[in-house]
């Protein structure tokens, strides 16, 4: 690895050593040049061996002690460890096509005008089950309609370049934290890109009682509260 990599890829971990030796696995088995880009772990106290696992993987892991304060607390001390030029943060259950850091690392060097980019889930969950299917489909539909100009983000598969999250101090503890710096940056008239060839697959079990949870509470209406601020 160089002294100053392009890439700083940053995942969020916490109790999740049944996914990482698949989702670490396909990082680090990437297409894109390993001298160009660092891998950094942030376990967010887990209770499980996700450390011991995390670090057989990552460049560097950064180790939160608990109770445990959510992914965007995480993303943001993975950011302060980082190195690179672009953050690409990477949720810990979203398996990356082995060309999605090769594709965001040209997207981000060809379109200098850019100052944040996401992906897409593809169109293969392995989760089995009708809801499983349906919800992470639902999403890969929506961001290969939505593909161009955004003016929100996502923090799965997505990336920003480190000049522009410094100068928006980062992500905040709200409960949509992605999508509240998006918002942040729209407004600040950054250019946000989404761009589905940038793929992952996810690997998250749905069923119907979580889906709905998630939808009411950990999404929608945060989203609403959002929108009337």
């Amino acid at each position: 690895m160089t002294d100053r990599p392009y890439l700083s890829v940053i995942v969020p971990v916490h109790d999740a050593e049944h996914l990482l030796d698949d989702t670490l696995g396909a990082l680090v088995h990437s297409d894109f040049d390993r001298g160009a880009w660092e891998l950094i772990a942030v376990d967010d106290a887990s209770r499980d061996a996700s450390a011991e696992l995390a670090r057989g993987f990552a460049d560097r892991l950064v180790r939160l002690t608990g109770p445990a304060k959510g992914p965007a607390f995480a993303r943001n001390r993975g950011a302060e460890a980082a190195g690179g030029e672009v953050l690409v943060f990477v949720d810990s259950d979203v398996r990356v096509a082995p060309d999605a850091l090769a594709r965001m690392a040209r997207l981000f060097r060809t379109r200098p005008e850019v100052g944040a980019a996401f992906g897409s889930y593809d169109d293969r969950p392995p989760a089995p089950g009708l809801v499983s299917r349906y919800r992470n489909l639902l999403h890969h539909y929506h961001h290969h309609r939505g593909a161009g100009e955004a003016e929100t983000f996502w923090a799965g598969l997505g990336a920003i370049r480190r000049s522009v999250f410094e100068a928006h101090s980062g992500f905040s503890l709200h409960p949509i934290e992605d999508i509240e710096l998006g918002m942040r940056l729209a407004r600040s008239n950054e250019r946000i890109l989404l761009d589905p060839t940038i793929q992952g697959k996810h690997l998250k079990r749905w069923s119907l009682e979580s889906m709905i949870r998630t939808d009411l509470l950990v999404r929608g209406i945060p989203w609403v509260g959002l929108l009337l601020e």
